[in-house]
């Protein structure tokens, strides 16, 4: 296991200044999208968008050089591989080198073979753009000079900060070493080799996942709240049922839907728990979260009610967004009927609920793969706690959200937190990469 203490002890070592940091004190990082590149580590301003993908050595020949691939039909099935995983391969130049691919100060030293146990490339920087972008990724040319003050370690998965030409910064997210099976101690010597070869900054923040949230937590913030809040072992709920692939990721309400499915997970707003946890705000956005829970095998969806004018306003959790009632979460681009025909419109579903709301307890479901259908006669909230961790959501953030908008509408300030059997009880503030989260994982 390589931690962040042990990166810290190495670049101490090696004459630099380091710390580590927790996630909540890097305001600027965000989470990763479906539409950004994984792009270099380089901190100056490009010519493309997309910048909220991760940030990897050269882009795609992070991987590469970490698994000692130098040929071209191997770097191409890199890049096919990296879309697959749902990023979009890049690689990238300056306007300054010449020729141009060559501005890519990793890929300059790489084919110098100055990266200490790493066999050079049997290509060019032209071939190696031509490469990928026939294989499918793309090619950036970044502007201005390096004016980079820090390195970003980041090791907080499905994060990343997006390059700022005012601040710049060096960013390397050390989780993707997990995400593609990479020798991490391997990856980030050859980040820290890269860094002090061109001249960088040998300052370092490693940035690390929050501390992780227990139910016990939880209580006490209900309580705090002025809630009566208890924990329940799951075999304790026998309402609890496994969610299926033909379930609808819906909203939390406990109104009975004109739709069926109802196995599928529970969210505020259905999508739009997503959308508000991650500061997406435009109908592209909202349409991108759409195809994401489809790529989860889940049926995304939003809903309405027989009530409100226009019927999709029927969403209180919707309506409080778009009036900025909830803290910290900036409203929408776009009103209620504009998110249904854009949710429909990416492949997403819309529900009408009926009847009044008569929710006696909110069921906050620590689970994994479960709900609780809505049951008319019998009516709850369901907060299926648990995505926060398949859709990279912040734990708090979405908790917090959850408590306000059941406090603003009326609901029931009564919670039974719903948890494993036997099992601990810690529920984790970040997604954990398959060998990379708070520690790193040597394959």
């Amino acid at each position: 296991m390589v931690s962040a203490e042990d990166i810290l002890r190495v670049l101490v070592a090696r004459e630099w200044q380091a710390e580590i940091v927790e996630q909540s004190s890097v305001p600027a990082l965000i989470h990763t999208s479906p539409h950004g590149l994984m792009k270099c580590v380089d901190g100056r301003p490009s010519d493309l968008s997309g910048m909220d993908g991760p940030k990897s050595l050269g882009g795609v020949y992070a991987i590469a050089t970490n698994r000692g691939v130098t040929d071209v039909g191997g770097l191409k099935n890199i890049v096919m591989e990296v879309k697959s995983k749902g990023y979009i391969p890049s690689v990238h130049g300056d306007e300054h080198a010449h020729p141009a691919p060559m501005g890519c100060g990793f890929f300059k030293l790489w084919s110098q073979g100055k990266l200490g146990g790493i066999p050079p490339p049997k290509f060019g920087a032209e071939e190696g753009k031509a490469a990928v972008i026939e294989a499918g990724g793309v090619y950036e040319c970044l502007r201005g000079s390096h004016e980079e003050k820090v390195v970003y370690i980041n090791l907080v998965p499905g994060t990343t900060l997006a390059p700022d030409g005012d601040d710049q910064a060096f960013v390397v997210d050390a989780w993707v070493a997990g995400k593609f099976n990479l020798d991490v101690p391997r990856y980030l010597t050859a980040a820290a080799s890269t860094v002090e070869q061109l001249g960088g900054p040998r300052i370092a923040k490693i940035i690390t996942p929050a501390t992780p949230l227990t139910p016990e937590d939880v209580v006490g913030v209900l309580k705090g709240r002025g809630w009566e809040a208890e924990i329940a072992n799951q075999s304790e709920v026998p309402k609890l049922i496994p969610t299926s692939e033909k379930g609808l990721l819906k909203c939390v309400d406990g109104r009975p839907s004109d739709l069926s499915a109802m196995d599928g997970p529970k969210s505020l707003g259905g999508v739009y728990a997503i959308a508000t946890n991650r500061g997406v705000t435009s109908l592209e956005g909202l349409k991108a979260i759409v195809q994401e829970v489809k790529n989860m095998r889940h049926i995304p969806s939003c809903h309405g009610d027989e009530h409100a004018h226009p019927a999709p306003m029927g969403c209180g959790f919707f309506k409080l967004w778009s009036q900025g009632k909830l803290d910290g979460i900036p409203p929408p681009n776009f009103d209620s009927e504009q998110g249904k025909a854009a949710i429909i419109e990416a492949g997403g579903v819309y529900e009408q609920l009926k009847g009044k709301h008569k929710e006696k307890i909110v069921y906050i479901n620590f689970v994994p793969n479960t709900t609780i259908a809505p049951d008319g006669k019998d009516q709850a909230f369901v907060v299926d706690a648990w995505i926060t961790a398949k859709f990279n959501l912040d734990v708090p953030k979405y908790l917090i959200a959850a408590a306000s908008t059941v406090e603003q509408l009326g609901g029931p300030l009564k919670a039974k937190l719903i948890v494993p059997s036997s099992e601990g009880l810690a529920v984790s503030t970040a997604k954990p990469a398959a060998n990379c989260g708070g520690t790193c994982t040597i394959s």
